[in-house]
């Protein structure tokens, strides 16, 4: 029987349906794919072979200096420039607006001046005035790792590995929560890129800083122990594989979330489409034989995965032994490679059978058996998000797009108790998003405009006295606050993916569900809770480092190993 490899052969029903996925809950469970932006950037840089070298500075026995690593693509080079210190006791507090950090730095294109790297060095450390130019393509900050760091740094100076136990436990060295660009402080609009820029994609020149601030951590720990010990040795290869960059956010991603419809739509239907074409191809036993190994790694890693989970998702535990279950499962039906149904039945079993981020870790795996499904959809990735009032439009046809997509906004009872017990607002004085509990604070009145579901009802509402023939320029003359309701009803209605069935608003609302969702599709591997609204985690764990990129290394790197080496020396 010839293997059905026609990538486009799924029916557009097959999507998963969207009153499903766009739940909260489901969307807390998404997990990396290839289509992730992390992974786009690694498979970009490898398959390019992109040269990536420090070109000038260093750091002494605290970690301070100053230093250019430069990145050379095929067709232009970037800069990542650090300015490196060591922040005083307590203040590695990880917050956007701290006023302390042990690292500043830039990626900029080209070679950066000595005026610019001046000019930087005073601006970078104001959070929120600080200013940037236009050949700047992202400012970020980050901590060195409080429970790791040192212990790493002590123990080259002492001449030996660190303990892979106690890295194990987070996973990195250094960590940063905030990179910004696409106009942020000055820098450079992600729309003025060219077509053809290495760094185009969407989130690629962020996902570029915080693999650099990888090798930062590295740089800074060998040279500080250096500086201490002229018995110092050099971190082992295999432990800068396993280590990745820490990263924390909070609830200021639920407002990107649902204030970028258009984006979200696109993004998680990129996946879907890669998803739905793999249920599609009849496997060779090869090919069965990959997912197999692909879950037996995936298995170990959540096994060995200390992170705290708390109430919010499933355990890590839980999700191993789900994984081996759906691995026993596939053993059992070995012989039915070649079956055109295979994956199909296989993660329809799984959706009865075990949690949603097994079944998401199922996804995931099945996309890296077979990278050609997700040929093309990275460049549907890049959305031009327009919207504009269509004031012909009569009544009638608006009232019928609310009901068609937004059903689920009309579903909710928003008079049942704690169904509006949030608000959400800005805070004056740091400019974090923040929730505040109604009527208990004197500035409800500038609560910011993610309440979807209750806009959308205050619209039906003021629609129903009008007939079906009047326009939508004549009910906003008499309306103008449903001006912007009525905008996104028009511009999204059409694009299932776009909303989020949720009522932030609400008393059970639990803000880490997108968080989790966000940092899925930009790449994070590790995810866990430091609270509701704040969530931890770890990109580019086993990826590769500058050598392996300079050579083309483009094995496979998810779900690393501990390294041997590390245990050895325990062991000895």
């Amino acid at each position: 029987m010839p293997v059905n490899r026609d990538t486009d052969g799924f029916e557009a029903g097959s999507l998963r349906d969207p009153s499903q996925l766009m739940q909260p809950e489901r969307l807390a469970s998404l997990k990396q794919t290839r289509l992730s932006f992390a992974r786009l950037l690694m498979d970009k840089m490898t398959r390019e072979q992109w040269e990536v070298e420090r070109a000038q500075g260093g750091y002494d026995e605290h970690g301070v200096g100053r230093a250019v690593y430069r990145v050379d693509t095929p067709s232009r080079r970037f800069s990542f420039c650090v300015f490196s210190h060591q922040a005083g006791e307590g203040d590695h507090t990880g917050r956007i607006v701290a006023d302390d950090w042990d690292m500043w730095g830039f990626l900029c294109e080209g070679e950066p001046s000595a005026e610019l790297m001046e000019a930087q060095y005073e601006e970078l450390p104001k959070v929120r005035e600080g200013r940037a130019t236009s050949d700047i393509l992202i400012w970020t900050r980050g901590n060195r790792s409080t429970r790791v760091f040192d212990h790493v740094v002590e123990s080259l100076a002492a001449g030996h590995q660190p303990d892979i136990e106690r890295l194990a436990k987070g996973g990195y060295l250094t960590r940063s929560s905030g990179y910004y660009g696409n106009g942020l402080n000055g820098t450079k609009e992600f729309k003025a890129m060219d077509d053809d820029h290495p760094l185009g994609g969407p989130y690629i020149a962020q996902m570029l800083t915080i693999w650099l601030l990888r090798i930062y951590g590295f740089d800074a720990a060998e040279e500080m122990a250096a500086s201490r010990s002229a018995d110092a040795t050099t971190l082992d290869y295999e432990i800068k594989r396993y280590l990745g960059t820490g990263n924390s956010s909070g609830i200021g991603i639920i407002h990107y979330v649902i204030n970028h419809p258009q984006l979200i739509h696109t993004w998680i239907r990129a996946r879907e489409v890669a998803i739905a074409r793999v249920k599609t191809i009849e496997p060779t036993t090869e090919e069965v034989r990959r997912l197999e190994s692909l879950l037996a790694d995936a298995t170990r890693w959540f096994r060995t995965d200390e992170s705290e989970t708390k109430e919010f998702f499933q355990s890590k535990d839980q999700v191993a032994d789900e994984l081996a279950l759906i691995d026993e499962r596939l053993a059992a039906r070995e012989e039915s490679a070649g079956e055109p149904t295979l994956w199909a039945d296989l993660c329809e079993w799984a959706a009865e059978t075990v949690g949603t981020e097994s079944q998401e870790v199922l996804h995931s795996l099945l996309l890296d058996v077979y990278p050609e499904v997700c040929q093309g959809l990275e460049n549907t990735l890049t959305v031009k998000e327009e919207s504009d009032i269509v004031p012909g439009m009569t009544l009638d046809r608006l009232q019928s797009q609310v009901l068609e997509s937004y059903q689920w906004a009309l579903d909710i009872d928003l008079t049942a108790p704690g169904s509006q017990r949030y608000f959400w607002y800005r805070s004056i004085d740091s400019e974090e998003p923040r929730l505040g509990i109604r009527g208990e604070h004197e500035y409800e009145d500038y609560g910011l405009p993610i309440d979807i579901a209750r806009q959308v009802q205050r619209l039906e509402l003021d629609l129903q006295p009008y007939g079906p023939t009047d326009t939508v320029a004549e009910f906003l003359i008499e309306h103008p606050e449903h001006r912007s309701i009525v905008e996104r009803v028009q511009t999204v209605h059409n694009l299932p993916y776009a909303e989020v069935r949720a009522n932030p608003l609400g008393k059970d609302f639990v803000p880490l569900s997108l968080i989790s969702c966000l940092k899925a599709i930009w790449g994070i591997q590790k995810a866990h809770p430091k609270s509701q609204g704040w969530v931890r985690g770890t990109f580019f764990q086993g990826a590769p480092i500058p050598v392996d990129v300079k050579h083309g290394d483009e094995s496979y790197w998810l779900y690393p190993e501990k390294p041997e080496r590390a245990d050895k020396w325990r062991q000895n």
